[in-house]
């Protein structure tokens, strides 16, 4: 058996690490090209929505049909003038009417399409944003090792969020455009061919500028979303670490880290509007010359008398509403665009597949007895550095085993491996003589109770996070907690805060001592009240006086357990029942405290320079 030193790859990446993740990000295909849009997949997945989405369609039909009435109606106006027509007052009344109505229509339409899409669009990132989260959530410690917590934070909610303009306004705004671009293309060649054929002279080099937009452009936004992810990121990472900021006043040096984040995005993003800002002009100047070419041959049609002023205007009416589609298509390509890279980063999460697979057996609590055994397990967080080499070792059930040993050397690992937070890379870890990966993960981990050196509390009351262990959760009885408190060491320190087990922790329990800490750990630990206690260093970073209550807490938790313990203070081991000594070489030493000690090996030596 080997052990490497890696225990700190429970630490953040370094700075390379991060900006690797961020790389990335950006989704390619093998060849290294952009994916295309995923826009089949979007497409499916909003099925639910469809019906919705039906609504909002039908009122884009009545849009769309408004506006194409406008001129026509228009049309029919200047005709009815222009032959001075009897009836002018009456049917002009009937025609007010009529484009009052399809006012009224254009008004339901623009509500129905509003309305509808957007409750489609949230009702989708609604849906999206919770399996990103519970995807996230579900994975091993393994996926976490080159992530950082605001980039994964940046994909749920600013991502998702990105992804609304697409549902709600760039799908409904390329439809009713659509409506818009033929239905007016139609009514363009009936009223006069020729008209007609010089506005579509200007296509061919719209359709060039949209395409050189969507292809050549798009990696800025790209780019400009990876930034915002580093960005979110960096911000994370400060505010969780506002203590030791304070601490080693370095205030200046991360303000000037979050403004050089912040600085990147801002070029990145102006990188692409740039791009936007110098596309949208050039569309809507090219449209406007074939406006123009239509003006000054229309002008002429109508001195020649080959076309009835009337059928001018009501063109150029039409032309606006053919060109408008034209003019919008590179807003509706910027929000594809921009909702692609959010798409894509959403899609690569939730097609990241765990390699800790889910069992398939059940675990009753009450069948578990606690054997674990090691056999010939290995391990290794990076091809070719290995941790664990061949181990093989037996934890009887209701017996204390203690795991002691330089820091890094793998203990940390071995505990990990059981919890099944990584899975072993040859050999196998048995519970009750079964391999622990055939278990369902869930029925796994609800044998197991287990209390932490760096113990995360979350931001809400103590007597919350005391019941965060159990299985009844929020639902449990405030005379259990206090029970559980009570055999911590913690009830006394607890009652003196003002509002007792009402007292706010605040964010990872930064009002608290690690003392004050450690010991809500245990007793959320004592509610959980499971077969098998794992103790990681659990008294590493607090007092002798707090050292003495808390192994006193311990004493009575592990009680009828199997316990495991990773131990930095040998004082915390000394009744075990199995100490093992681990060393760069493997296992070189084990047996109960008396017998370790009058061997006078290695563990003698660490007890002697410990001074216990």
């Amino acid at each position: 058996m080997h052990f490497a030193e890696n225990d700190n790859m429970k630490d953040k990446a370094d700075t390379k690490d991060h900006a690797d993740a961020a790389a990335r990000i950006v989704s390619k295909d093998k060849a290294g090209r952009n994916k295309p849009f995923p826009a089949l997949r979007l497409f499916k997945e909003l099925r639910p929505y469809y019906g919705i989405l039906a609504i909002a369609f039908i009122g884009l039909i009545f849009v769309g049909a408004a506006q194409l009435s406008v001129p026509f109606i228009t049309r029919w106006l200047l005709k009815l003038i222009a032959a001075e027509d009897p009836q002018l007052s009456e049917k002009s009344v009937k025609l007010g009417l009529s484009l009052l109505g399809f006012y009224v229509l254009s008004a339901t339409g623009q509500f129905l399409r509003s309305y509808f899409a957007h409750v489609a669009a949230w009702g989708y990132i609604d849906g999206l944003r919770m399996k990103l989260y519970s995807h996230i959530q579900g994975m091993s410690l393994g996926f976490f090792h080159d992530k950082q917590t605001g980039q994964l934070l940046s994909r749920i909610t600013a991502d998702t969020s990105n992804i609304e303009p697409l549902v709600a306004h760039a799908i409904p705004d390329f439809l009713v455009n659509g409506i818009l671009f033929f239905g007016s293309a139609i009514l363009l060649f009936t009223i006069n061919v020729k008209l007609a054929a010089i506005t579509m002279i200007t296509l061919p080099v719209t359709g060039v500028l949209v395409f050189i937009y969507a292809t050549k452009f798009r990696p800025r936004f790209k780019k400009a979303h990876v930034k915002m992810g580093e960005l979110n990121a960096n911000i994370q990472d400060k505010l969780s670490g506002v203590r030791e900021i304070a601490s080693f006043n370095k205030q200046e040096e991360c303000r000037k880290s979050v403004e050089e984040s912040s600085k990147n995005h801002y070029k990145g993003i102006m990188s692409a509007l740039k791009a936007s800002a110098i596309m949208n002009p050039l569309i809507l100047f090219n449209n406007n010359i074939g406006l123009v070419a239509v003006l000054i041959i229309g002008g002429i049609m109508a001195e020649n008398k080959s076309i009835a002023a009337a059928d001018v205007v009501a063109f150029m009416m039409y032309v606006s509403n053919f060109y408008q589609p034209v003019i919008s298509l590179a807003q509706i390509v910027e929000q594809f665009n921009t909702a692609s890279t959010a798409l894509e980063r959403s899609y690569e999460i939730l097609d990241t597949k765990d390699p800790v697979e889910d069992g398939k057996k059940e675990l009753p609590s009450a069948s578990v007895k606690g054997t674990v055994e090691f056999k010939n397990v290995s391990f290794s967080y990076k091809q070719e550095e290995p941790v664990l080499e061949n181990v093989s070792l037996r934890i009887d059930a209701g017996k204390t085993f203690a795991l002691v040993g330089p820091t890094g050397i793998g203990k940390t690992t071995m505990v990990n491996l059981i919890s099944r937070f990584y899975d072993v890379d040859g050999g196998s870890i048995l519970l009750d003589g079964t391999d622990i990966r055939e278990f369902k993960l869930e029925c796994l981990r609800n044998q197991m109770s287990t209390v932490l050196q760096d113990v995360f509390l979350f931001h809400g009351t103590i007597a919350e996070n005391i019941a965060f262990g159990s299985p009844e959760g929020m639902n449990t009885p405030m005379e259990k907690i206090k029970s559980a408190a009570k055999l911590a060491n913690a009830d006394e320190f607890i009652n003196e805060f003002e509002l007792g087990y009402d007292t706010i922790v605040g964010e990872r329990g930064m009002t608290l001592s690690g003392g004050q800490k450690q010991r809500i750990s245990i007793a959320r630990a004592v509610l959980r009240d499971m077969p098998i206690l794992i103790l990681d260093e659990a008294t590493a970073s607090v007092d002798t006086k707090t050292e003495r209550l808390i192994r006193d807490a311990l004493e009575r938790l592990c009680v009828g357990r199997t316990t495991i313990i990773v131990a930095h203070r040998l004082s915390t081991v000394r009744h075990a029942d199995c100490i093992v000594v681990l060393g760069s070489n493997g296992i070189e030493e084990t047996g109960t405290h008396e017998e370790l000690m009058e061997k006078k090996g290695k563990y003698y030596s660490l007890v002697t320079e410990e001074g216990i």
